[in-house]
Formats: structure tokens, sequence, C-alpha cells
């Protein structure tokens, strides 16, 4: 069963999926960590594993028809299968995103859409203002390969993304803030783990914690891309672990967008403690 590692993007994502690959796929005694390690915790939709499914990538529709179809024929090993998504949980002309058949859990992660607007205009290249009228729009969608003639995701607006994941009618699922892993990192992470436990027979080692934790703190990721790179960067001007701070809106943004945001998301932004 699936147990997916959602986000709207730039919100911590590739840090929770770089500690899970530690905790689960690495054998600390003997080996480092690399960035070779995140294909256990593949991106999903994406093309190769579509194509690799025999799957036609002609249009969006083509891949909204394989979603649940592409889900079932990994759910076929058998085990527990973590998968990463910037998709919100969507319907598309009654093709669903995914189900509950195919999903046993789900980790969401969110940042302040403040600083979401920033680190996400420098992934993408684009100024501020355009990349906020991405941010706002319930239309904002994203590729499976870089020309952008095939779309891959739905990601909407922020508040859709969060809203999507937080109503998914799950049994159990856990969501935890980008400022949490900053701020309170052990319990951010212990958390993840105790909530993993809650699905699936699964040992709580502190000590390993800690120690992923280490190896994969945002400063680690940083040094470890600027020496080998990182195949996930889309824009060459801005390293992909760019600086990992909170409240960076605060002396980066106009006042004129801050209010923009706050009041495009104010319900949102008063649930989660931003505002």
């Amino acid at each position: 069963m699936i147990i997916w590692l959602a986000s709207y993007p730039k919100s911590g994502n590739t840090w929770i999926r770089s500690f899970l690959c530690s905790y689960f796929f690495l054998d600390l005694k003997k080996d480092s960590f690399n960035f070779d390690i995140l294909k256990n915790i593949p991106s999903f939709p994406n093309k190769n594993l579509f194509l690799s499914h025999g799957i036609n990538l002609k249009n969006f529709e083509d891949v909204a028809k394989s979603w649940l179809i592409i889900q079932k024929k990994i759910n076929s090993n058998n085990k527990i299968n973590f998968l990463k998504t910037h998709h919100s949980y969507t319907t598309l002309n009654n093709y669903h995103f995914t189900d509950k058949n195919n999903t046993l859990g789900a980790i969401y992660l969110v940042r302040d859409p403040r600083d979401v607007l920033i680190s996400y205009s420098k992934h993408l290249n684009k100024t501020i203002e355009e990349t906020l009228k991405l941010i706002t729009s319930d239309n904002h969608v994203g590729y499976l390969q870089d020309d952008g003639n095939i779309t891959g995701d739905v990601r909407g607006s922020w508040s859709l993304h969060y809203n999507s994941w937080k109503n998914f009618n799950l049994r159990k699922k856990i969501v935890i803030k980008y400022e949490d892993l900053i701020n309170k990192p052990f319990e951010s992470f212990y958390n993840i783990i105790s909530y993993l436990n809650t699905l699936f027979k699964l040992e709580i080692d502190e000590k390993k914690i800690k120690e992923c934790m280490k190896i994969t703190n945002f400063e680690n990721l940083k040094k470890l891309e600027s020496l080998n790179g990182f195949k996930e960067q889309h824009n060459k001007n801005s390293p992909f672990f760019n600086t990992g701070k909170v409240n960076q809106w605060k002396n980066k943004l106009e006042k004129k967008i801050i209010k923009t945001v706050n009041n495009k998301f104010e319900r949102e932004m008063i649930e989660l403690k931003y505002i």
C-alpha cells in the first residue's frame, strides 16, 4: 500500500524524503548518504514510471486515466510503497488521483505560503509577481517533462492543495509544518516515525532518528548539492537547497504582496497559526 509524502512545492518534501530514505534504506554503519538513494521514494506521477508501465503519454487525460492503474500495479508487490507528490488530492473528469484502496497513509508537509512564494520563485526562475499568480491560481499545474508539453500534476493554489489533502478521508494521516522541522526537528521527525508505526510494524529507534537527522540536515544536503549537483534543480542560477530559513518574507516581500497572500489564504493561515 502507498504512503504519500505530499506537499506544495518548496515545502520540505525532499528533506523528509531524504530522512526516510536514510531511515529505511541506508546502512548507517557502512554507507554514507547520497542523492541516488532517493530513487527508493520516487515522485508520482513521473514520466519514466508511467512509460515503464506502458502508458502512452499523449495528453493529460491519458495521464489522469492512469493514476489508479499505475498505483494498483505499484501495490501489486504487497509492500509498503512511499511516493512523493506535489499533486493535490483531486478528481479530473471522474478520474481520482488516488483512493483508500491504494493508500495506507499520508504525510502532508505545509509551509508558510509567503516563504513558499520566495523559494518557489527562485526554483522556477520567475519573478515574485509571476509566482504569486501561480500559487493563488486553482489551475496551476506541473509538467512531466521540462518542455512543458505534457501536464503531469494538478497543484492548484496553496490553499486548494492544503485543503484537498487535509480533507482526504483517510483513517490516519499527519500534517507536519516546515517551520517545526526547523525549530523542533527531533520532535517532528520522531512524530513522523511514530505515525508510521501506527500504519505498519516499525521499530522507533531514537538513536537512529538522530543519526538520520544529522546526515540529512539542511546544511548537509546543501553541501552535497554543491559538490555533486542535484538533478531536481531546475534553476541553474539558484540551488535547490537554497536557504532553508523561516520568515524570509518579512525582509524580502513588499507589503502589498504580503497583504495579497494574507487576504487570499487568511482562513488557512489562521488555522495553521501563520497569522
